[in-house]
């Protein structure tokens, strides 16, 4: 997601190197499309995550990620210029970085006894 959402921001540049880009071969709607469509399929683990497993206090960066997502899908659709795409990019960063701290937050006493009934 995060290289396409790259590639739209650096559309000009792409273009007048003549990379073939998705939003060049397939257009800016089309990438668009793409973007939307994956951040639907990143909701479904999500939204197993939270509700079939036992995870501790991580749904609240699963809550938080979902929440996230959508403001995403809303701007993408929103975005025409360079600045909006950087902003979008920044924000996918920004998931992945409070995702790796929030590792955390999952209960560890749940993990040990996952691990001692596969033992």
């Amino acid at each position: 997601m995060r290289e396409i959402v790259k590639d739209l921001e650096n559309l000009k540049g792409d273009l007048a190197q003549g990379y073939q880009t998705l939003p060049i071969v397939y257009g800016e709607k089309a990438a668009k499309t793409m973007l939307t469509i994956l951040s639907a399929i990143t909701l479904l683990p999500t939204f197993l995550l939270i509700l079939k497993f036992e995870i501790g206090w991580m749904y609240l960066y699963f809550y938080g990620s979902i929440f996230t997502l959508l403001v995403f899908v809303g701007v993408l659709w929103k975005s025409s210029r360079k600045f909006h795409y950087v902003i979008l990019h920044g924000l996918l960063k920004f998931i992945i970085v409070i995702g790796v701290f929030s590792i955390v937050l999952i209960d560890v006493a749940v993990l040990l006894n996952r691990f001692h009934l596969i033992l």
